[in-house]
């Protein structure tokens, strides 16, 4: 069953070509089926036995050359020919029940094994065939007997039985790899931007572009990340920088916040956007206290020395999707600015936030206040300092 399998193969392609060769063994076996039920026919032997040895040598020169397309093609021209075959040597279409319904698996099996748009050329090879039979039929119901009741009612139950489900079994396989590789395209999709952008893109809408007027936006850095990286094997660097990254997407789903994308060693995440919530603050600043926890437990586990620095900004945004192939939903604008300035000029393992941000939470934190601070583009300000009172 493996004879055409590749080691690129994917597990689709894998399968569909195991049930082409098997397919394949059963037409060199089954072509004698017939010639055994109507032995009085001249043709019904020296047909059959072709039949066999045609599936025989197709089979072989598979094994030998790994040539699956040329393979599948002499492969569905039996399996379209042999129920015609059948059909005529038990005497046409009524002595053998429908039996031409087998046919139908020839287009129906070319959509797995060569595609949708060339099995078209299968369907038309189908009713060509069919159309022949007709022509034939009153000829060799005229000469070959009807067959008896009792072997005609077995046909009947085999060709109303057995093409149908074969029919079924492969529209649901196909429906569950098509619900499979939709459920994941989803998750992709959802993974890369939020999933009420997502919902709207896959609704067909194009340019989507909005203001969020009530925001917290976080942005973290690894303090001596660069250095630390450049003499440190590659494998760990990655495993480091996954692990902490993959504490911190939990964090911000459980905290509701919205992770929006990485560069390199830093992190950004908004909450707010695109799903509207009055603490936004809370909920940002929940994030940043988890994530200095999350990345001390981190480093305790690597034996890595590093910090990070945490800076939050509140105020309004502009978010929409980027980009045509790897789609990207973004934030802009002076409340984005602000929060980066915040992370860049604070201090290792500490939280820093702007004014805006520092209105929301005042009651509810401990802040050091830090004047006249300088940051670059908009000038001197003060800036706030998390004070861990617990």
């Amino acid at each position: 069953m493996a004879i055409a399998d590749e080691p690129t193969d994917e597990d689709d392609r894998r399968l569909g070509k195991r049930v082409a060769v098997g397919v394949g063994y059963l037409l060199a076996v089954g072509a004698i089926v017939p010639a055994s039920l109507a032995p009085g026919v001249a043709v019904s032997w020296p047909t059959a036995f072709v039949i066999s040895a045609v599936n025989i040598v197709n089979l072989a020169v598979l094994a030998r050359t790994r040539r699956f397309d040329r393979y599948v093609i002499v492969l569905l021209i039996g399996v379209t020919i042999l129920p015609a075959f059948v059909d005529l040597a038990l005497g046409g279409m009524a002595a053998s029940s429908g039996g031409f319904l087998f046919a139908l698996m020839g287009p129906l099996f070319a959509i797995v094994a060569v595609g949708p748009r060339r099995a078209t050329r299968w369907l038309v090879l189908y009713l060509l065939v069919l159309l022949t039979v007709i022509v034939l039929d009153p000829i060799v119901s005229s000469v070959i007997p009807l067959q008896p009741y009792s072997l005609r009612l077995v046909f009947w139950a085999s060709n109303l039985s057995v093409p149908l489900v074969i029919v079924f079994f492969l529209l649901r396989y196909s429906e569950l790899r098509r619900r499979e590789a939709q459920a994941l395209a989803d998750d992709l999709l959802t993974n890369a931007i939020p999933k009420s952008i997502a919902a709207r893109l896959k609704r067909g809408e194009r340019r989507i572009a909005e203001v969020y007027a009530n925001t917290t936006v976080l942005f973290a850095d690894l303090v001596g990340f660069t250095p630390w990286a450049s003499w440190t094997d590659p494998d760990r660097v990655v495993s480091f920088l996954d692990g902490v990254f993959s504490r911190f997407d939990a964090l911000a789903a459980g905290a509701g916040v919205e992770k929006i994308k990485t560069i390199g060693d830093s992190y950004m995440a908004v909450a707010g956007a695109p799903m509207a919530r009055s603490d936004h603050a809370q909920a940002a600043m929940v994030l940043a206290r988890g994530m200095l926890v999350a990345l001390a437990e981190a480093r305790r586990e690597a034996s890595v020395d590093l910090e990070a620095r945490i800076g939050l900004a509140s105020g309004s945004v502009v978010g929409g999707v980027i980009g045509q192939r790897r789609i990207l939903f973004d934030l802009w604008g002076d409340t984005v600015n602000l929060a980066s300035r915040m992370e860049s000029t604070g201090l290792p393992g500490r939280i820093q936030v702007a004014p805006s941000t520092w209105a929301l939470l005042g009651d509810d934190y401990v802040f050091e206040e830090r004047s006249g601070l300088d940051v670059k583009g908009l000038g001197p300000m003060t800036a706030y300092l998390l004070v861990e009172t617990e």
